[in-house]
Formats: structure tokens, sequence, C-alpha cells
């Protein structure tokens, strides 16, 4: 077993019950709202907490690029490890729901190398779902399976805010029959849901994407995305559709370093979005 997977497995076993505990005092749950808007509770700190304590005892010296960085973390040394402690902290402190997932992605070189999600309640019966990548990319343990190739985009991910219309490109999709979800809950499960075929533990063969968009992504929100698309064989690209790796270090000291745009998919789909973009660009 790789020093990496015995990592994944202790993760396993530290933040599965750590999140089920909070998920079951959901009233006693402190909850703020961040700058952005977006939501901040006790369980994302806590988690992060756990997630940064589980690395430093594996990889000592590590350096950390997190979400919730109110506390100076380490800003120097190697490996480097980014980490979202819950995304989709919406869905978590909602009793109905389900898309959330603890995200954790080791950079190499300024590449994602392996990665770690966890998500507690996505499966049947809200059973927890969990992806490992380090040799291999693997489901509840056994070796993912690729979703089947595209030429024309089925289904899609292109989330945005509540109350934003909608964009050229989404009716451009519209009109070659592409299903679009809109709702943001966790950009990872959306972006793990182009290159990994879940439904034999969702049961749910009609939530899966082709195609992930997404404007002004944090990175948090997409490295681990990102990593386990390339691993799978699927494309990703900015809306230019020029791949965004290597992560330079520049980049990564910002306080919050932001992808302008992310698109991850089939390879003839992001063509496609692609040279949608460019069109509405140019319009």
């Amino acid at each position: 077993m790789s020093d990496v997977e015995s990592l994944w497995q202790a993760l396993d076993e530290q933040l599965l019950p750590l999140l089920r505990r909070y998920r079951r005092n959901l009233a006693s749950l402190q909850i703020d709202t961040k700058p952005d808007n977006t939501l901040l509770s006790e369980a994302d700190l806590a988690t992060q907490t756990a997630i940064i304590e589980t690395i430093g005892r594996h990889f000592p010296g590590s350096r950390f690029v997190a979400e919730e960085d109110e506390a100076e973390l380490p800003s120097s040394g190697e490996p480097t490890w980014i980490i979202d402690p819950i995304d989709g902290t919406s869905e978590f402190v909602a009793t109905d729901g389900r898309e959330f997932c603890s995200v954790v992605c080791l950079l190499k070189d300024g590449r994602p190398s392996a990665a770690y999600v966890l998500a507690p309640e996505l499966g049947v019966d809200r059973a927890p779902i969990t992806i490992h990548w380090s040799a291999e990319v693997t489901v509840n343990g056994q070796t993912a399976e690729p979703l089947s190739p595209s030429t024309s985009p089925r289904r899609a991910s292109v989330t945005r805010s509540k109350d934003a219309a909608a964009r050229k490109f989404e009716i451009d999709l519209a009109d070659i029959g592409c299903i679009m979800k809109t709702r943001t809950t966790s950009q990872t499960l959306d972006m793990v849901r182009t290159c990994i075929d879940l439904s034999a533990w969702t049961q749910a063969p009609e939530v899966q994407f082709d195609l992930f968009y997404r404007p002004n992504q944090k990175v948090w929100d997409g490295a681990a995305g990102i990593g386990l698309a390339t691993a799978m064989g699927r494309t990703a690209t900015d809306g230019r559709g020029i791949s965004p790796l290597p992560l330079g270090q520049d980049f990564l000291n910002q306080r919050e370093p932001v992808f302008p745009e992310t698109i991850v998919g089939d390879p003839d789909c992001v063509r496609l979005l692609v040279e949608l973009l460019a069109e509405s660009r140019s319009g």
C-alpha cells in the first residue's frame, strides 16, 4: 500500500464519524455567512483541522492551500495539498441535503497527482461513497468505471447564481438537446460525474454529465476534479481550450486562487463548448 493510499484510509476513518456527528446535530450547528455569501459552519473548520492534522502525521512539513484559511497555515514546504473540508456546505446544513463532500488534492510539480473525495451520504440509502486516487482511481475500493464517450453533450453541469439569466452558450446547448443543471451544489461531485460512472452506488445513471463549466472557480473547488478527470481520460481546459496546468507558485500563493473558467468533460464535448464560448465572445 502506498503512503498516499494509507493517508486516504486514515482520512476515511477520521472524517466519516466526524461528519456524521455534525449531521446528527444540525439544529445546534453554528453557521456564518462569508463575504462571498457562501456558508461557513463549525463543521467546515473542524473537518479542515482534522484533515490537516491527519496529513501532517503522514507527511510532516507539508504545505496547505485550504479554503478556510483564517488561521495561518504553512505556506511553504513539500508536498502541497489543496483542501476543501466541505464542498457544498449549503447542502451539508440542510437536513435533506446529500450533495456535499470533503476533498483533498495532492500536487506534484503543480499538477494533481492524487485525490481524495468523501461523500458521506451520496449513495443509496445515504451510504457513503469514497473516491481514492493514488496508483489508480477507485470508488469504495473498486476500480472506477469510466463514462462512455459522447460526441454531443447529453447532460451538462453549468451552475450559476440563483437569479442569473441563462447565458448564450446554455441556449445553444439546449438547442442540441442538452439537459443542464444550473443549481450549485458540490462542484467537485459534478466534476466527478463527468469522468466516473457512479450509477452502481447511486442508482441514478441520469445524474452524470458529459460537460462541466464554471466561471471564477476557486482552486479548492476544482483541483481534485481536474485531476480525477484527466486521470480517467477526460479533458480539462479553461474557456479558451488551454489546460490550466501546471499551477504556478504565484497562483497558489494568492489568498483565494481562482480559475477564470473551468471546463471538464468528454474531449469532443469540451471542444464544442470552447467553440460556443468563442462565438459568444465574438458576438
